[in-house]
């Protein structure tokens, strides 16, 4: 068992206790709303490292389907009681490493998430490059995750692979793979203690690419 799996088995059961997570999550769902509302019609929907379906399961009224995939058989084991609880049956689940094998039966979703989960995986142009071929033609695919920090984020490093990203960086492994008409903002401000009792602020970004042969290229600076 790899040292993600581990991890987030572990947490699983608290892991939306956390308000902090909570307010990030809201976030992103709010601009992931706001791309899926623009769809002609509700879209399959795929989210990436889910966890606990902080953000796929409130967007799942908006969704015609959602599959949810982690690494994690305690994360996804959650997400299905919540689901369960909530009656959302357009929900299922998936135990998947998609950076390390692809999908046995892949099909074209409209819209992919993957919310905070970059950062746990090694080998990030692989992991993009497998995501937008799962895209159908005019497909968005979105990404949250850290802006590139000192180390001072996570208390604890466990299967963390990157400091966060610089946002140039990811754009040209989205271009790389195919991925047009991308669109970068912050999505939502962090903070929470670091060393000797400060304060840290780390960004999330929050970017938007499509399938679709645009040409447009726009960095918002936070």
């Amino acid at each position: 068992m790899n040292s993600n799996v581990a991890r987030f088995d572990r947490e699983a059961g608290l892991w939306d206790e956390n308000p902090v997570r909570g307010a990030l999550s809201r976030a992103i769902v709010g601009l992931a709303e706001r791309e899926i509302a623009a769809l002609p019609k509700p879209p399959r929907l795929m989210d990436y490292g889910c966890g606990t379906g902080m953000c796929s399961l409130p967007l799942a009224r908006l969704c015609e389907s959602v599959t949810a995939v982690d690494v994690s058989p305690g994360m996804l084991e959650k997400l299905r009681a919540k689901a369960a609880e909530h009656s959302l049956g357009n929900v299922c689940t998936l135990c998947h490493d998609l950076s390390q094998r692809p999908l046995p039966e892949a099909q074209g979703f409209d819209v992919i998430l993957s919310a905070m989960a970059l950062h746990h995986v090694r080998e990030v142009p692989r992991l993009i490059t497998a995501l937008r071929g799962l895209l159908a033609p005019g497909g968005v695919l979105l990404l949250a995750d850290l802006d590139q920090e000192d180390g001072s984020f996570h208390d604890d490093a466990t299967g963390v692979e990157h400091q966060g990203f610089r946002r140039e960086w990811l754009l040209n492994q989205l271009w790389e793979a195919g991925c047009r008409d991308v669109r970068i903002e912050t999505a939502h401000v962090i903070e929470k203690p670091v060393a000797n009792g400060a304060t840290g602020r780390f960004p999330v970004f929050f970017m938007t690419a499509r399938t679709r042969a645009y040409t447009t290229c726009i960095v918002k600076r936070h």
